[in-house]
């Protein structure tokens, strides 16, 4: 039964690979693709609020355990129990470094379409509480949205950062403390139970185990499988809108 769901994934993992957006990327002005990574950060800031919510929503103790965990990624601290810098302030200076201004980054408008994304992706967690198999339904919203996606969205646009930005192992570029840290730690590394603890699990594994079980019919799995393919869409759309306004990235 698993076997349908790890399909559908990297079908639809491959299609979103295939946007105009990805595969023409080189094609991108720089001050454009700036405004992209800016406009993409609307969505990053939504992320805690998201999770958040499924803490909320969530019953089983096990799987709220693992969402605290990540959640808490967002805001780390030293061993000695002091804030660092949060995600967010991470994401900031990578755009920084990557030559965007501060004025660009906190006084670029949210565009409409990023808006809506942002919204209808809320409503469809809602919307998850009103379904028989809400609870399944939540962690498949939660792994293919906020991390499976999210990691393969940056290793796409990782192409264009890593102009500027590096890995770390480089000494004539600054190293990104935000895109390659999501690209890595959030990746889909595996089929849903094909987990190797070996090593450590990304975000997208840790979440897969609690949706291996919580996958106990095929009505379950159907569920889970529209909720992904919904989450794929919004995400899809939001970079549609960076196409149509450009003539040399089309279908």
């Amino acid at each position: 039964m698993i076997e349908k769901i790890n399909s559908f994934e990297i079908s639809l993992i491959d299609k979103f690979r295939s946007h105009p957006l990805f595969t023409q990327i080189d094609a991108i002005p720089w001050q454009d693709l700036l405004e992209i990574l800016i406009q993409r950060r609307f969505l990053s800031l939504s992320i805690v609020n998201i999770y958040e919510f499924a803490i909320d929503a969530l019953a089983d103790e096990q799987i709220k355990r693992t969402v605290r965990g990540i959640l808490n990624e967002e805001f780390p601290r030293n061993t000695k129990g002091i804030p660092l810098p949060s995600h967010r302030e991470l994401l900031f200076q990578d755009l920084l470094n990557l030559g965007a201004t501060s004025e660009m980054i906190l006084a670029m408008p949210e565009t409409a379409i990023t808006k809506m994304v942002r919204d209808e992706s809320y409503k469809l967690m809602v919307g998850c509480l009103s379904e028989k198999y809400f609870q399944v339904g939540l962690v498949a919203f939660l792994r293919f949205w906020a991390e499976v996606l999210v990691s393969v969205e940056y290793s796409c646009l990782w192409q264009r950062i890593s102009e500027r930005l590096s890995n770390g192992q480089s000494n004539h570029k600054i190293r990104s403390e935000f895109y390659y840290f999501h690209m890595i730690h959030d990746s889909r590394n595996s089929d849903i139970g094909k987990e190797n603890f070996l090593g450590g699990l990304t975000h997208s594994q840790e979440l897969a185990i609690h949706l291996e079980r919580l996958i106990t019919s095929e009505d379950a799995l159907l569920y889970c499988i529209n909720v992904e393919d919904n989450a794929y869409q919004l995400k899809y759309k939001f970079y549609d809108q960076f196409v149509g306004d450009r003539p040399n990235l089309s279908e």
